[in-house]
């Protein structure tokens, strides 16, 4: 989803800076969009978002938007979850996401039109047996925006967006661990998962990357605080 969101907010205009765990990667993407910079960081390891977004504020000269988007936790319900599980999750999932933000605020806050959007999960809006930990830390990072929203407003704006099942390599990530620990196949996850939405499909990735890019457009001015669901009616409920 970073590389579509990066796409769509370039394709706009923006000056964007890429970061990411590969470097290959990472270089592939900011050719791709002619980002303005780009770094190789784990934003996993205390004090890398930090250094992220001081870096991309300093070749930028500044900073107007925020996109917080951090990997994913260990699939499984709550039972049988270890310490070092619990651990892992907060450390990938919840950390990288307050230390971004936290690391943001002054820049955001001097651009004096600054813009934060972070991606969660549907976790976040409807328990789910096989992520767990997902919703308890992606929640505190929904949680967190909700609080920055408050806090920060008219100034800085802060939303979340919850996208469903999108076709990306983390999807096919989550379904082969879920694959090797209940026994049933990666393509019959795959199957259950497409049956299970009412569009009768996956999200493609420049379906989040377009939500994301209105959110912190001119057309969103008037939008703080919210939740955006973007998962083809999955999520049971209002």
């Amino acid at each position: 989803m970073g590389r579509a969101i990066a796409t769509s907010l370039s394709g706009e205009g923006a000056a964007v800076f890429v970061t990411g765990r590969d470097n290959e990667r990472v270089k592939g993407v900011a050719a791709e969009v002619g980002a303005a910079g780009s770094i190789v960081a784990d934003t996993s390891i205390e004090g890398e978002a930090a250094r992220v977004v001081d870096a991309a504020a300093d070749v930028m000269g500044g900073l107007d938007i925020l996109i917080g988007n951090s990997g994913g936790g260990r699939p499984g319900g709550m039972v049988g979850t270890t310490a070092q599980d619990v651990q892992g999750g907060f450390e990938r999932m919840l950390r990288p996401q307050l230390e971004a933000m936290r690391a943001a605020t002054p820049h955001l806050v001097e651009s004096g039109d600054g813009r934060i959007v972070v991606l969660t999960a549907r976790s976040i809006l409807e328990a789910s047996p096989d992520l767990a930990l997902s919703s308890v830390f992606r929640s505190g990072v929904a949680a967190a925006a909700r609080s920055l929203a408050l806090e920060l407003a008219p100034t800085v704006r802060v939303n979340v967006v919850v996208p469903g099942q999108v076709d990306s390599g983390a999807l096919q990530r989550f379904e082969a661990a879920l694959a090797e620990e209940t026994g049933v196949s990666a393509s019959e996850l795959r199957q259950r998962h497409m049956d299970a939405i009412p569009m009768g499909r996956l999200a493609d990735a420049s379906e989040i990357g377009d939500l994301v890019t209105f959110l912190v457009s001119d057309r969103a001015a008037y939008v703080t605080g919210a939740v955006f669901r973007i998962d083809g009616g999955l999520t049971i409920g209002f």
